[in-house]
């Protein structure tokens, strides 16, 4: 698994929204998202000075896939700033939220060829 962390400052001048707005974007967003090929999760993240997305991958080359130079546009278009993508292998996510431990099949599978 990998997980890309996305950021960007946000413009100075970037109003903000308002509850009701935020939610209906995120309504509106939530079903692109649980189309895209290989994504497990996408975290919203903000501090005020800097947004972006905390992405969890199946693989790398679903993650490259994704981050193409038109959506890189869009989002400089957007938010009027350049972005940093980082990506990090991702082996294990605990998820105290469901119960679940989910280790990365890579993991598993190598693993298991060593015993």
């Amino acid at each position: 698994m990998i997980t890309a962390l996305v950021t960007f400052v946000m413009k100075p001048d970037q109003p903000e929204r308002p509850p009701e707005d935020t939610l209906a974007l995120y309504e509106v967003m939530a079903p692109k998202y649980q189309k895209i090929p290989g994504l497990i999760r996408k975290y919203f993240i903000g501090n005020g000075e800097l947004a972006g997305g905390w992405y969890e991958w199946e693989t790398m080359d679903h993650a490259k896939a994704y981050y193409t130079p038109a959506w890189h546009q869009f989002i400089t278009t957007t938010y009027g700033t350049d972005l940093k993508i980082e990506y990090f292998d991702c082996p294990c996510v605990i998820d105290n939220s469901s119960g679940e431990v989910c280790i990365a099949p890579e993991i598993k599978a190598a693993a298991k060829a060593a015993k």
